[in-house]
């Protein structure tokens, strides 16, 4: 990986690069898969409260995603601004991770998608796709507290 931000073949990145180097277009076949994952699935949260048996604390863990949103975007941002691999990969996937457990299921995608543009070490891309994820994170947050947690209810 080139520490300038470049591509390298060695690592099968340019391929990676290549991958990601054009936005798909809207009513491709990339745009559509990626547009047909749910913005948060709730039935990834119901579960949840069952295996714990305990709704309160499903909706105390959602709060919680919610309340760190912020300084979750804030660490990828500057890992990947500052081209800082270890830090980059870690919050891409807790990113990755958490969006998962709260039933944001798209941004878990492209949370996976920026963690494998990170291993390429393709930090013009990861830079270019920030605003996406910030969107993505914003309406992902705006919808768990419209249909999970609703305005009155707390995670108590």
């Amino acid at each position: 990986m080139s520490i300038s931000g470049s591509c390298t073949e060695d690592e099968g990145a340019d391929h990676i690069c290549t991958l990601y180097s054009a936005s798909a277009a809207p009513g491709t076949d990339a745009s559509l898969a990626f547009e047909e994952i749910p913005l948060v699935d709730l039935l990834v949260l119901q579960d949840l409260e069952s295996q714990l048996a305990q709704p309160a604390v499903a909706r105390k863990f959602a709060l919680d995603y919610i309340e760190i949103w912020d300084q979750r975007y804030l660490n990828l941002t500057n890992a990947i601004s500052g081209q800082d691999r270890t830090n980059a990969l870690d919050a891409a996937i807790s990113l990755k991770i958490g969006s998962a457990m709260v039933g944001g299921l798209r941004l878990a995608r492209l949370a996976e998608d920026v963690e494998a543009i990170i291993r390429s070490g393709c930090w013009d891309k990861g830079k270019s796709m920030l605003a996406l994820i910030a969107d993505l994170g914003h309406e992902t947050v705006a919808q768990l507290r419209q249909s999970y947690l609703p305005a009155g209810h707390s995670a108590e």
